[in-house]
């Protein structure tokens, strides 16, 4: 913490800290190396969610001072925000979730950027969470009951056209940013998972919003830039219950509380076994980056899914060329969204990346990284669904072997890791004696039940020693670190007569 920049935090008053104590005698206890330092972000942290607030209240008419105290939590890697008298979100705006979920990842970029890592962030209103003065508004349903082979996904994708009250006007749920309309773009991503999940996973997919590139009459805007509100209300007319809520409310933009609502509402309708709710992520700050997933917090179960989709998603996207770096989040947040709430099925958000951040916009305007963080989410959905843990994909040892001369061995090579076939077994040549002719191969595995074996040959009368190192790569791009081993060529009169079978990879000098 010496170390870090607490002068680029823009940051509110109050100050906690929570530091982890020991359960038992044997256990370390962590140590505030310098609590002043702890206490100076956690006040810089504090200005700036009392600046957001207020500018968000005056946003909505409202000129008042609100206070905002943060407590630090290091033994969960959490921060509490606790909101003082004045500011108490409800059904209108979606119970804050529009304000409160971007302040919370910009303030946990800020207290990241200076060493804490931060995985959960919570609210509390005069000490109480929500779920204490709404406990009915937001119970979570019970889950539905969880089939033996799943069937059925729900892809929704954000967000679509709404209607103000009372002038009717016709808008998009999410401002414009750099060039990306995240209400017409979500769907494209859509249209790229629903793909995979039906060739891959071999789900049905239902989506929550029309694909149609036909007018809406209503609004005379195409069907496909409608929000899921609307796609229900043409189907579903007299199911007010799935896509109305709130036909009394007077908040201008009540629909889009309903929107929130109509999607998992469809999905408990349609009785899926998973919905996959897609957006692109904004923040007052260009700088934050990167791929995240929320579950919700008072349905912890679902956190495996998101972890999964994470996982997967880190590996497809960064095996491709300049996406290396690419920022993905260590594990799923927990957070509070009525999409991940009402659904009685697991349920997560998937942000691929930040519309507000110039690099991330020309991430999601590629359709390289269109198509694997797609990937990814289907191979996370995929294997967390099969039980399967998310493994990196790497090549098991492979033991120096001898081969007689003019003779060749074949072996089979051992992989970690879930590969998306076809694959490919890719030998190299790192040694080669002086005069003689070292060629790689290549062998193609079309399914995970086809042997997965190569060929060491030995020219006629070769005798030495031959490096190689063999990779393996799938379908999807991703490829393990080089497997390095050798091949001594020896004599008929040298060679090993013990009869042990030796495990071998593919060359022929």
């Amino acid at each position: 913490m010496q170390k870090s920049s607490l002068a680029a935090l823009a940051v509110v008053c109050g100050l906690g800290f929570v530091v982890p104590v020991s359960a038992s005698s044997g256990d370390a206890v962590v140590v505030v190396e310098d609590p002043g330092i702890y206490a100076e972000l956690v006040a810089m942290l504090e200005r700036e969610a009392s600046s957001q607030l207020m500018q968000h209240l005056q946003e909505e008419g409202v000129l008042r001072h609100v206070s905002v105290s943060i407590r630090l939590d290091l033994s969960r890697k959490s921060m509490t925000i606790n909101f003082g008298p004045g500011y108490l979100p409800g059904p209108d705006g979606s119970y804050g979730e529009f304000f409160l979920y971007p302040m919370a990842s910009l303030l946990r970029f800020f207290a990241e950027k200076s060493g804490l890592e931060i995985h959960d962030i919570d609210f509390t209103f005069e000490g109480r969470t929500l779920e204490e003065y709404y406990p009915e508004d937001l119970a979570v349903p019970p889950p539905a009951q969880t089939k033996s082979i799943p069937s059925a996904a729900l892809i929704s994708a954000g967000h679509g056209y709404i209607s103000l009250h009372p002038g009717g006007e016709w808008k998009f749920q999410r401002p414009s940013s750099l060039g990306i309309q995240e209400d017409t773009l979500s769907p494209v991503y859509a249209d790229e998972l629903q793909g995979l999940i039906e060739r891959r996973s071999g789900l049905t997919v239902h989506r929550a919003r029309s694909r149609s590139a036909e007018l809406h009459p209503e609004s005379e805007k195409p069907w496909g830039h409608m929000s899921s509100r609307y796609h229900l209300k043409a189907m579903f007319p007299d199911r007010t219950d799935m896509w109305n809520e709130y036909p009394s409310s007077l908040n201008p933009a009540r629909e889009k509380d309903e929107d929130i609502r109509a999607r998992p509402n469809y999905a408990n309708h349609l009785a899926v076994d998973v919905l996959l709710s897609l957006h692109s992520n904004g923040s007052a700050s260009t700088n934050m980056r990167g791929a995240e997933v929320y579950h919700h917090r008072s349905k912890p179960q679902d956190k495996a899914l998101g972890d999964s989709i994470l996982c997967a998603m880190r590996e497809v996207i960064r095996a491709q060329p300049g996406y290396e770096d690419f920022p993905i989040r260590a594990q799923s947040s927990a957070g509070g969204h009525g999409e991940n709430r009402i659904g009685r099925m697991p349920s997560v958000i998937i942000e691929t990346a930040y519309h507000t951040n110039p690099e991330d916009v020309a991430a999601l305007l590629d359709p390289v990284f269109r198509s694997a963080s797609m990937k990814g989410v289907e191979k996370g959905y995929r294997l967390w669904a099969e039980g399967e843990a998310c493994v990196p994909l790497a090549g098991h040892p492979i033991a120096d072997v001898e081969v007689p001369a003019g003779e060749s061995r074949e072996v089979d090579v051992g992989v970690d890791g879930h590969p998306q076939f076809p694959i490919r077994l890719i030998t190299n040549n790192t040694l080669c004696p002086p005069g003689w002719g070292c060629t790689g191969t290549e062998v193609v595995v079309g399914a995970p039940d086809q042997p997965r074996r190569v060929k060491l040959s030995c020219g006629r009368n070769s005798v030495g020693r031959l490096g190689w190192e063999t990779r393996v790569l799938d379908a999807d791009g991703v490829q393990s670190k080089p497997v390095p081993h050798a091949v001594h060529c020896v004599s008929g009169d040298d060679r090993d007569r013990s009869g042990a079978q030796t495990r071998v990879a593919a060359a022929s000098p």
